[in-house]
């Protein structure tokens, strides 16, 4: 066999390679609701649009089979997977983290990610630029206030609020259950509506659309102006119109959809890694990182 040849065998194993990297995104629901659900991807987007192979909605108990038993049976099927994120936190505010017997309060407190939270809102109290939003390790992690402290941030749910404790409750003992699988499955973190608003100059969409995507109103249609966006931009394979109608029908689907996409973005090192002021506090948020973006529709043609 020639050189050549030998050559172009490695270039197509290689890019053989790249597009099957298999990544999954998981829309956790409440315990006893019925919207959990599953999109697996495969591709790597900086050499081809995402594929998106697999959608499983409404993954809730069946008979003896909890919700969890399900999706730890079809994340085996379809693994090994190169990322799995999920949409909702997979860690815990310090307060509610700590097994300190005496509390001395915040401002006392020797907890790395406390003096953390603090140090952060001192720093913007000493700026100026606006009022600093409370602190509350109660309710709050690092992640939380460093964007809500943020000049470009909005205000967003605490990370302990009454709807999401739950969902990281469900989220920790499922990572539990998938500690014990072989290969072990790590589950990774993102967060919808702020992965949208990171996407949303390079995919021209409008200055509403993370908060129109979830309204009763308009919402379809901005999911559907969402996916179309990615499709022409390259970063998702166009797709049969029945799966487009599924990915886009509720907003529990199109979450774990958006939660595969970072997957694969973060696979591919494409999105904001984390920094290493922040390797000694959990919880650490993956969004798409839109510094390299112009260079892929380039490359791609």
């Amino acid at each position: 066999m020639s050189n050549e040849n030998i050559f172009s065998r490695q270039i197509s194993n290689k890019s053989s390679t790249l597009s099957s990297v298999r990544t999954a995104g998981i829309h956790l629901s409440g315990p006893n609701a019925n919207k959990t659900a599953l999109v697996v991807a495969s591709g790597n987007p900086r050499h081809a649009p995402v594929e998106i192979s697999q959608v499983y909605e409404k993954i809730g108990a069946y008979g003896t089979l909890f919700s969890d038993d399900r999706l730890v049976e079809l994340l085996l099927h379809h693994g090994p997977f190169a990322a799995v994120f999920v949409d909702c936190p997979l860690t815990l505010p310090p307060c509610v983290a700590c097994q300190r017997p005496i509390c001395p309060g915040a401002v006392q407190c020797d907890d790395v990610a406390v003096a953390y939270m603090l140090a952060i809102s001192s720093r913007v109290r000493r700026r100026g630029a606006r009022k600093a939003r409370p602190v509350n390790p109660q309710s709050q992690r690092v992640w939380d206030v460093m964007q809500l402290n943020q000049d470009e941030g909005e205000a967003q749910e605490p990370t302990y609020s009454a709807n999401l404790a739950p969902l990281v409750t469900r989220a920790r003992t499922l990572q539990r259950r998938l500690n014990a699988m072989s290969p072990r499955i790590e589950l990774l973190e993102t967060q919808v509506a702020n992965a949208i608003e990171f996407m949303r100059e390079p995919l021209g969409l409008p200055d509403h659309a993370r908060q129109n995507y979830r309204r009763f109103e308009t919402g379809l249609a901005m999911r559907q102006g969402i996916l179309g966006a990615m499709i022409g931009a390259h970063l998702v394979a166009p797709m049969n119109p029945s799966l487009s109608d599924q990915l886009c029908g509720s907003v529990e689907v199109f979450h774990a959809f958006i939660s595969t996409v970072v997957a694969s973005l973060q696979s591919s090192g494409l999105t904001q890694q984390r920094p290493d002021h922040y390797r000694d506090v959990d919880g650490w948020v993956y969004l798409p990182e839109m510094s390299i973006w112009p260079s892929l529709g380039a490359s791609r043609g």
